[in-house]
């Protein structure tokens, strides 16, 4: 399978209803991986089990913020300056490159990354859709994250030679003010077999087949069709949350709460919960399907909320892994 540039816009589509509302706005990437694909070549998108055990693979993205990122998009450049700087820890070249998340702008950059570098694709990803914190993916305590690189677009590249996963995080945040607000980052170096055992395999098509067509997406349950009535917002230094009301289109008196902390996390349907993190909450324009983010969502929208289920690896608590769920946003799970 190779990826094209007539699939840019399926995979945005496919990866912003993956973002579960966050994850940045894919029409950032658009435009750069559509024309390095019209410019190199196609990008060989393969399953990381074909791939020879020993063959290296690493995750390659973007972390900070996405608005900034609106005001100094990237380039490419700085992708392989982070792929390169992680490269010289090793002392070999990667064999081929993963997403580190397929949801939202992410799901692009990484394929970008695998254009500019000239290197295969896996068909996978870290973390199944978005999620706020890169060290909330399924490759933690599996396949070190540091050697890491970090590059912004201006240029500077830091590389963390070592540090425990759960460290990394916090480091990567310490640092991203003085880079301008978001760097590209290359981390999770590791031999395929190690990636085979605990990658999320097949998230790039599962994208794709999201973001085909006009329609509904398959794999989706419609839970709500109504009116945005109210959205409460909170800024803080860990993102954006909030709270989004909708009145049923046919029935008024029946109403959904919608719960988001930088993606929609929750929903309530007459006050019982529906569907959580982990899996995936889509909001979409009632009439064009088009997805609608927690940044964009306001009072007076007509959209439906669908759910899509997320991958099983999601569900799964593993050793030295923060929570995928609802207590990975800080939120406390539900009584039964």
């Amino acid at each position: 399978m190779f990826l094209t540039s007539d699939e840019v816009g399926p995979l945005a589509r496919g990866c912003a209803l993956l973002g579960s509302g966050g994850g940045g706005p894919t029409a950032i990437a658009e435009p750069l991986l559509a024309g390095v694909l019209d410019e190199r070549g196609p990008v060989p998108v393969v399953d990381v089990g074909s791939l020879p055990p020993d063959a290296w693979v690493a995750c390659v993205g973007a972390v900070g913020s996405t608005s900034v990122m609106r005001e100094r998009p990237p380039a490419g450049p700085e992708f392989v300056r982070a792929v390169r700087a992680v490269e010289r820890r090793l002392g070999r070249r990667l064999d081929a490159v993963q997403t580190l998340e397929i949801g939202g702008v992410n799901g692009l950059l990484g394929a970008t990354a695998a254009a500019w570098l000239g290197l295969p694709l896996v068909d996978a990803d870290a973390m199944g859709r978005a999620y706020p914190r890169i060290d909330q993916n399924a490759l933690v305590g599996h396949v070190p994250a540091a050697p890491v690189g970090l590059s912004d677009p201006s240029g500077p590249v830091l590389a963390l030679d070592a540090a425990p996963d759960h460290a990394v995080e916090r480091i990567i945040r310490g640092v991203l003010p003085a880079m301008g607000a978001w760097a590209a980052v290359c981390l999770h170096a590791g031999p395929a077999r190690s990636y085979a055992a605990q990658t999320l395999a097949g998230s790039l098509t599962r994208a794709l087949a999201l973001g085909r067509g006009d329609g509904p997406p398959t794999a989706a349950t419609a839970l709500f069709e109504g009116t945005v009535i109210e959205v409460l917002r909170r800024r803080d230094p860990e993102g954006i949350g909030g709270v989004v009301s909708l009145r049923h289109a046919d029935d008024p008196g029946r109403s959904m709460r919608l719960d988001f902390a930088n993606e929609y996390v929750a929903a309530f349907d007459d006050g019982a919960p529906v569907a959580l993190a982990p899996d995936i909450l889509a909001l979409v324009d009632a009439r064009t399907w088009a997805p609608v983010g927690v940044e964009q969502v306001m009072a007076q929208q007509r959209v439906r909320l669908l759910c899509i289920p997320a991958p099983a690896a999601l569900r799964e608590d593993r050793p030295g892994r923060p929570s995928l769920g609802l207590a990975g946003y800080g939120l406390a799970p539900l009584a039964p």
